[in-house]
């Protein structure tokens, strides 16, 4: 070890005691505390997380100090990995920035990741949710986990009361005694009240993440490290012989076909959230954060939101969350000053602040033990604890060949296990130029 790193080890160290003690309770993060003196400059967090809720926050971390400041600049996110790629190239890169899970390894090489030496990680995993894990590196923490958005089960009482029924489906094997009460059609055949929005991918949303989500149910974790990089598990199969994928695909585009029980989508309808919006489907796949938007664009709708159903029989639940993780720019100016941020932005106090102005709960495992009263942010907080993603190599391209794999099915191009043994070597291709 060189005497560069040996002094950074030493400074992260420093740091991690002082996250100890924040999160012990021993030091309080407030407005003006005294402990922020180690860190000085000009810092700068880049991120999605919109500014009008959070900027406020982030800026009066250094109110009362004058050796430091801090600015939250808020990024599309359809242009965000192009401005930090950027960013990077010129040498103007932000001290941290905030990104999801489908980000983290396109931007490996720009993360500045904590030496265990200086976070152990049986201490970050004390710290922060399971779903956190896919953060642990081999050679270090990838980032400070801060919030999540998982992913919910939107429902429509009036649709389900008007039926009889009582509660919204636990498993999704339930969907199928529910299809023919909840999906109405008109006397031409095409559906006008549908029970939900599975079975194809253009009008879905988050099709991809619906897919992912029922993978990770499956125990397939899709993506995971090994030694010499990555690997891909998403064409793993059972102790039976039988391939989680395959048996996915088949429960998604039943959905779809006009000659199964279930069907109840197809490719003319609106977009899912849509239709949702309409009061014309009973159960919306959606994330938390959009609870917002279903209110503003429909205030009289009848909903209200329950944890994602769960494969019969199964042992251990699980939702897909975007884990949001703050990460150090390798090319910050003031890596210990950054590193010090860092740990103030996930002391208890600042996270919850954090959570309360977004609506959605956060990464810390004490936390989400603080149980809120609200019924919408219970469920939140209960799927969060059960919130696992996967490391996206690269989200377009991913979708991209999602949708290929769904309408090649679809169009009985190719049949649903030839399209997944094809989609499973594009996606370890892509993964293998990591």
């Amino acid at each position: 070890m060189n005497n560069f790193q040996t002094i950074l080890v030493a400074v992260f160290l420093a740091f991690f005691v002082f996250a100890v003690l924040i999160f012990s309770g021993v030091f309080k993060i407030g407005k003006s505390s005294s402990t922020n003196s180690g860190i000085v400059g000009k810092i700068v967090i880049w991120g999605t997380l919109p500014a009008d809720k959070v900027s406020d926050s982030f800026q009066n971390l250094s109110t009362g100090n004058s050796t430091f400041s801090v600015s939250y600049v808020q990024k599309s996110e359809k242009t965000y990995q192009a401005e930090l790629t950027d960013a990077f190239a010129k040498d103007k890169s932000p001290d941290l920035f905030i990104l999801t899970p489908d980000m983290v390894l396109k931007n490996d090489n720009f993360i500045y990741k904590v030496p265990y030496a200086s976070f152990p990680e049986k201490s970050y995993r004390n710290l922060f949710i399971d779903g956190a894990d896919l953060y642990i590196a081999k050679d270090g923490i990838v980032g400070y986990p801060i919030l999540v958005d998982p992913i919910v089960l939107y429902y429509n009482k009036d649709m389900l009361s008007n039926e009889g029924i009582l509660f919204p489906p636990t498993t999704w094997d339930q969907l199928f005694d529910l299809g023919s009460k909840l999906t109405k059609k008109k006397p031409d055949g095409t559906i006008s009240t549908s029970m939900i929005a599975f079975g194809q991918y253009d009008n879905v949303n988050h099709a991809k993440d619906v897919l992912s989500m029922l993978l990770l149910q499956s125990g397939n974790p899709i993506v995971s490290r090994k030694d010499d990089g990555y690997s891909l598990n998403i064409k793993d199969s059972n102790p039976d012989g039988s391939f989680p994928l395959e048996m996915i695909l088949n429960f998604f585009l039943e959905f779809s076909n006009p000659s199964k029980d279930i069907y109840t989508w197809n490719r003319s309808l609106p977009n899912s959230i849509d239709m949702f919006t309409s009061g014309k489907l009973a159960f919306y796949v959606g994330y938390a954060s959009e609870l917002f938007k279903i209110q503003s664009v429909n205030p009289n709708l009848s909903f209200d939101v329950s944890t994602i159903p769960q494969t019969k029989g199964t042992i251990s639940k699980r939702t897909y969350g975007n884990i949001y993780t703050l990460v150090v720019s390798k090319k910050s100016k003031s890596l210990a000053s950054s590193f010090g941020l860092a740990t103030m932005i996930t002391g208890p106090d600042f996270m919850k602040e954090l959570g309360v102005k977004t609506s959605l709960p956060t990464a810390s495992r004490s936390l989400l033990n603080d149980k809120p009263t609200d019924p919408y942010l219970l469920t939140f907080f209960n799927s969060a604890i059960i919130s696992r993603s996967w490391l996206d190599p690269n989200k377009e391209a991913t979708d991209s060949i999602f949708s290929e794999m769904v309408q090649n099915s679809l169009s009985n191009k190719l049949s649903v296990s030839e399209a997944m043994t094809k989609a499973s070597n594009q996606l370890d291709l892509i993964l293998n130029q990591k």
